[in-house]
């Protein structure tokens, strides 16, 4: 016969829980007796409000090398992909997937942090990576052969991290689900009856289910990539999907769509792609938004070249006779430029670069509790239907 599990009794002062309080009195006296066994099981119990340990409180971000999209994801400056957090970047081929964690990766280091890029894909280039600003001596490149051993090194940084330094910024990339076979594929091991895709979905959910709950108390960013497919057979709403099942999609905190808009030439030849990113998933602020910035084939993401488009579509910049002005900057018409001189002018004149991004901190931040404008609407309704009938 079974034996029943006892309930343990937890003394308790009586309260009185009539007022708002006293039930807050009773919530602590709670929170106390969940982690009486702190030392043995690790803390399970906080208070939102007052408690700045709690793993659900994104206190760090690591810029992806675009100010639209780091306000996107946070919906403050200073933001980007969430420390603490997986985050999940998406697209089809040559949209900027591997770029963007190019530049993930050159931001953590500025901020001090160690950088461990599992490349499944063989798609990294060194003399690219070092362009954008990525010290390669000071990052870890896996290449391990399956799902399993992705799993074994994500669990072992985070292990060797929380041991022997449990303050160290840490950015795990993993490039690409896609493109990581399971151990049953590489042995042959699958049935007749066995789907590869399936078998690589019980994998991932295993291997979230360890990852993400030590995740929050951690130090360290988790950024995986992923392929879009076709789903076969498809004929209403979007005939793409990213392969692995739904166990990333579920544990992400962010899920970027990156889309490829066309390109750029200079005296005939191809400098660069326009890129689209969308956030088909967030968190830690607005879902649904989106933002454009051109990848130059040179030196990566172009951050400040993407503020100008933005600018003139919020009517902060204008164009008149060949000049550029911005009409609210000191009540005047008078500083005018060239749009072929937007980065120098905003480089080299520190009053307008921070005029400039006041604009951005008005525009780009989301106020909760109010009325959505409705250009914000449209905009967000607009998102939605380039998801599901992309163009």
């Amino acid at each position: 016969m079974a034996k029943k599990n006892k309930v343990e009794e937890v003394e308790v002062e009586n309260v009185d829980v009539s007022s708002e309080t006293d039930v807050a009195k009773l919530s602590k006296l709670l929170i106390r007796s969940f982690n009486k066994d702190e030392e043995k099981t690790g803390k399970i119990a906080w208070n939102l409000d007052s408690d700045l340990d709690n793993p659900t409180d994104v206190k760090e971000w690591i810029s992806t090398g675009n100010t639209l999209l780091d306000y996107c994801i946070a919906n403050k400056a200073g933001g980007g992909v969430p420390v603490g957090k997986l985050t999940e970047v998406v697209g089809e081929e040559a949209s900027g997937k591997s770029l963007l964690c190019t530049h993930l990766a050159a931001e953590c280091q500025k901020k001090g942090g160690i950088v461990a890029y599992i490349d499944t894909e063989n798609a990294m280039t060194p003399e690219f990576a070092k362009a954008i600003g990525v010290d390669l001596k000071k990052m870890i490149y896996l290449q391990p052969g399956t799902v399993e051993e992705v799993e074994a090194a994500i669990l072992k940084m985070i292990l060797m991290t929380r041991q022997k330094a449990p303050n160290q910024l840490v950015l795990i990339v993993w490039d690409s689900i896609a493109g990581t076979p399971t151990k049953c594929e590489i042995e042959g091991e699958l049935d007749l009856n066995m789907n590869q895709q399936l078998e690589k979905a019980k994998v991932l959910s295993k291997m979230m289910r360890r990852v993400t709950g030590i995740l929050g108390k951690e130090r360290i960013a988790l950024v995986f990539t992923n392929q879009l497919k076709v789903k076969i057979g498809t004929m209403y709403g979007d005939p793409l999907t990213t392969p692995g099942g739904k166990a990333v999609p579920y544990h992400a905190s962010v899920r970027i769509r990156m889309n490829r808009r066309g390109t750029e030439k200079e005296d005939e030849t191809i400098t660069g792609v326009n890129t689209a990113a969308k956030l088909i998933k967030n968190r830690l602020g607005p879902p649904l938004r989106k933002c454009h910035f051109f990848i130059s084939f040179a030196h990566g993401i172009e951050d400040v070249e993407s503020w100008f488009e933005y600018m003139h579509e919020k009517g902060v910049i204008e164009k008149k006779n060949g000049w550029c002005y911005t009409p609210t900057y000191e009540g005047e018409k008078e500083f005018k430029f060239r749009e072929a001189q937007w980065t120098s002018t905003v480089n080299g004149n520190p009053k307008f670069k921070n005029f400039i991004l006041g604009e951005l901190d008005k525009n780009l931040i989301v106020k909760y509790g109010g009325t959505p404008e409705p250009e914000s609407l449209m905009e967000v309704e607009q998102t939605v239907q380039d998801l599901i009938d992309p163009k």
